[in-house]
């Protein structure tokens, strides 16, 4: 989650002004409330975050101490490929995340009809990992995605226009799903090397290998 800080400060001379500061990383925010604190002439410290919802520092505090017991830092990787002699699509995702001081993976996959296109696939796996963080009961959170898909990450951020009818009802889904859960969905273009371990398990999907774990990593 991302916070905002709005500051009511008071000079030396009385004088009252509100600032407010970019975005910032909930840990980093309230590190600098503290700061702002520390100067003497903090009248009042309101946290915003992404959603315009008011946060007090109590509060920010608690939110940080119950992240610790659930998955969070989260970073998705996912792939979609689409066999035109068979129709057949495999989707693929890999999401690393900590949980209680620990480094964990989860990775999963499906073979998938009805699609009709490589790039439904991939919108497919990206609307797939959004359905994973809520098997997870993930909520409010920033979360890093990166994929290997122009069109997904470029028509899902808005750099891009959507002509396609199918790929808007993916867009609005995934939108609607995140809006729900309170997710921040940050992204991140990789060159198709980098992106390997999700590619993998959709070409895994492919040939029929399902492929669902969750392991403790290093």
């Amino acid at each position: 989650m991302k916070l905002k800080i709005i500051w009511k400060y008071i000079t030396k001379k009385k004088y009252q002004i509100t600032l407010a500061t970019d975005w910032l990383e909930t840990k980093e925010a309230l590190l600098l409330a503290e700061d702002f604190e520390s100067t003497g002439r903090t009248k009042e410290i309101i946290f915003l975050d992404q959603f315009d919802s008011q946060w007090t520092k109590k509060q920010v505090i608690k939110y940080l101490k119950e992240l610790e017991d659930e998955p969070h830092d989260i970073v998705i990787y996912f792939d979609g490929g689409f066999d035109i002699a068979t129709g057949i699509s495999g989707v693929g995702v890999s999401l690393y995340f900590q949980q209680n001081g620990k480094n964990f993976r989860k990775r999963f996959n499906e073979k998938l009809t009805g699609l009709s296109t490589n790039n439904e696939a991939e919108f497919a796996a990206l609307e797939n990992a959004i359905f994973l963080l809520e098997e997870m009961n993930i909520t409010g959170q920033l979360i890093s995605v990166k994929g290997d898909s122009q069109v997904v990450m470029n028509q899902i951020s808005g750099d891009w226009p959507c002509y396609e009818e199918q790929h808007e009802r993916f867009i609005n889904r995934i939108e609607k799903k995140c809006k729900q859960n309170k997710l921040t969905l940050q992204f991140e273009l990789l060159k198709r090397n980098d992106n390997k371990e999700a590619h993998n398990l959709a070409t895994s999907a492919l040939k029929g290998n399902k492929i669902e774990s969750t392991i403790e990593v290093t």
